[in-house]
């Protein structure tokens, strides 16, 4: 569990429910979700947050430093294995193109191996975001998997892709 993570653009912190509006703006955008689910409601927002304010979350608020704005979310946590973690974000389309995404990934990727002494971190996209591919792989992460037609989305079975980093590999790149 993360308490905070700042780097010098952005904070990861918990939700609060006063983050509502601005979570509302990135999850109701349909360009933003086009590779996720379908756009969410306000009182699907509301829900969404009111979940995953728990004790232990998986999900946490990407807060833009200079304007306190939560800007979008990651995903970080145990995944089978207490030393294997996922993780994934969502940006808000307005803040996107600016780094934060890179930013936040090496920062995250850093936390879980000097820190938590993870053994593995790992993310999924799906066919098609040819954007987070690229991202993924910045981050040295290797893809791994081809889940064929892994993922039902927008009516239709696409292919899913899992990319991963190991601690060797990233000690080995430090």
């Amino acid at each position: 569990m993360i308490e905070q993570i700042h780097t010098e653009r952005l904070t990861v912190r918990r939700f609060y429910k006063g983050d509502c509006k601005d979570v509302y703006e990135y999850l109701s955008d349909k360009d933003v979700m086009k590779y996720i689910e379908d756009p969410f409601t306000y009182e699907e927002t509301e829900e969404f947050i009111n979940k995953i304010s728990c004790e232990n979350p998986r999900v946490y608020a990407l807060v833009e430093n200079s304007t306190n704005k939560v800007i979008g979310h990651v995903i970080y946590h145990p995944y089978g294995y207490d030393n294997v973690y996922e993780l994934g974000w969502i940006i808000n389309k307005n803040y996107q193109g600016k780094g934060y995404a890179i930013e936040i990934g090496q920062a995250l990727i850093k936390y879980g191996f000097e820190t938590l002494k993870l053994h593995r971190i790992f993310s999924t996209t799906v066919m098609g975001n040819n954007q987070c591919s690229n991202l993924l792989e910045k981050l040295n992460m290797k893809r791994e998997a081809v889940f064929r037609k892994g993922n039902f989305h927008n009516g239709s079975w696409i292919d899913e892709y899992w990319y991963a980093i190991l601690e060797n590999d990233y000690f080995d790149i430090s």
